[in-house]
């Protein structure tokens, strides 16, 4: 199977962005400074996982669903200040292809859908030949609670054929289920809307909060969410299904505990619920002591998840991977949802000579096929730790001092940066003030490469 991987988050109209891109490579580091928008990308990234989910827009962004509730500021907050629409798109990848999708939402004065666009490799009838166009398209939207009517890659010379759908949610959520597959044209129509939509369900923000990891969990429910609450039941699976990863998660807390311990088991209740629990190591003797989850310190549990979830990241994540039907008839050619695992400040609960090993299983774990890795951090080290290629995925976010909207720039575009590197390593010279975008007699002013990244 074909895994669908989200290659890039298109913010057109949407919070504080307009017309910004963020390229979603194997491993991608969002730096910036406090409320310069970097929670607002990741916001946009939310919607579209939510609503891909084939909710209607109110139950998606408003309602009371999963963990988080609403998404942040609701569908009120999504439009930029001032406006009545939000835009969003993405671009996904299956191999060679590409598909671009696009979406205009209204917030006010109705909550509805306005436009949807889906771009990608259409097949035709007879010949079968392949050609990018419009899979889907909508027209001018009407009044509201008419629906909306988009044009569907028919595989025919002439116009494409309309259909009407829901207004209230995702077009693309709705034509797996509304065409039959009966011909190429319309299987390239909803392999290219099942492909979307599952490397959107894919995106996983993964945000845990220790004090809902310390009690019993039933050993069944093993798909690490969101929260990480169910850590202790992902990590026994992973212990049974691949006991490489799960050393590999052993190695890592033992790195960022102490010497004392020696490996990760698991108590039960006389449910048959489980909790992790550290074996240790005490006095003189050496004697082994357990150490549960209840008794474990917020930093370790939380890395504890982002390892878990980092390893694991193709079987054991609680993520959709289902859109109701069938991509292909040849199981050969069946599309997968890839995974893009999203974490805020990945530096929290770390020590900094602990950065660079945490990078490496980011780094790692991105280069297994379908999973793509979205991280924040605020952290010196885990710059320093960004060596060679990884410099080419480091994006700024900052906030323009002209027009006030939040701007996302490669680093290596940043003034500075080629001085930077050449003098050492990032993060080092991001403290030492060793930065400037131009070369002259007159001492450097480093304040604006300073400003952008929000490191000291």
């Amino acid at each position: 199977m074909k895994p669908s991987r989200l290659v890039e988050l298109r913010l057109t109209a949407f919070k504080s962005f307009h017309g910004e891109i963020l390229p979603l490579g194997g491993t991608t580091i969002l730096i910036g400074r406090n409320s310069v928008g970097k929670s607002n990308a990741f916001d946009g990234l939310e919607v579209l996982a939510r609503l891909a989910e084939g909710e209607d827009l109110a139950d998606a962004l408003d309602g009371r669903r999963r963990e988080g509730g609403t998404v942040r500021g609701g569908s009120a907050g999504c439009p930029p200040h001032g406006k009545s629409r939000f835009e969003l798109g993405c671009s996904v990848e299956v191999e060679e292809d590409r598909y671009d999708y696009d979406l205009t939402v209204e917030v006010r004065p109705d909550l509805r859908v306005v436009s949807e666009r889906l771009y990608g490799p259409g097949q035709a009838v007879k010949s079968g030949r392949v050609s990018f166009g419009p899979l889907i398209e909508t027209r001018e939207p009407g009044a509201p609670g008419t629906g909306i009517v988009a044009d569907i890659h028919n595989g025919k010379r002439g116009s494409n054929t309309p259909y009407t759908f829901r207004d209230s949610r995702l077009i693309i959520s709705q034509v797996p289920l509304a065409l039959g597959g009966v011909n190429r044209a319309e299987t390239s129509v909803i392999r290219g809307a099942s492909a979307v939509l599952l490397a959107l369900r894919g995106i996983f923000h993964l945000d845990p909060v220790p004090h809902l990891m310390r009690g019993f969990v039933p050993h069944r429910d093993a798909e690490l969410r969101r929260t990480g609450e169910n850590v202790s039941a992902a990590l026994q699976r992973l212990q049974k299904n691949d006991l490489r990863a799960f050393d590999r998660v052993q190695q890592l807390v033992r790195s960022v505990a102490d010497d004392r311990v020696r490996n990760i088991g698991f108590v039960s209740s006389d449910l048959g619920d489980v909790m992790l629990a550290l074996e240790e190591t005490h006095g003189r003797d050496e004697e082994v002591e357990r150490t549960p989850a209840r008794e474990m310190s917020d930093g370790l549990l939380r890395f504890t998840a982002i390892a878990t979830a980092l390893l694991s990241s193709q079987y054991g994540l609680d993520v959709d991977a289902s859109v109701g039907a069938r991509i292909e008839r040849d199981e050969e050619e069946d599309v997968r949802g890839g995974v893009l695992i999203v974490i805020e400040e990945l530096e929290n609960g770390l020590h900094p000579s602990q950065a660079r090993q945490v990078l490496d299983l980011v780094r790692t774990s991105s280069e297994t096929p379908g999973t793509s890795v979205l991280v924040t951090t605020h952290s010196p080290a885990i710059l320093n730790a960004a060596e060679g290629s990884l410099n080419r995925n480091v994006i700024v976010c900052h906030r323009s001092q002209e027009t006030g909207y939040s701007v996302l720039t490669p680093l290596m575009k940043v003034p500075g940066y080629s001085t930077a590197l050449a003098e050492g390593s990032l993060g080092d010279a991001v403290i030492a003030g060793k930065l400037s975008g131009t070369e002259s007699e007159a001492p450097p002013d480093y304040s604006e490469f300073e400003r952008l990244l929000g490191l000291r």
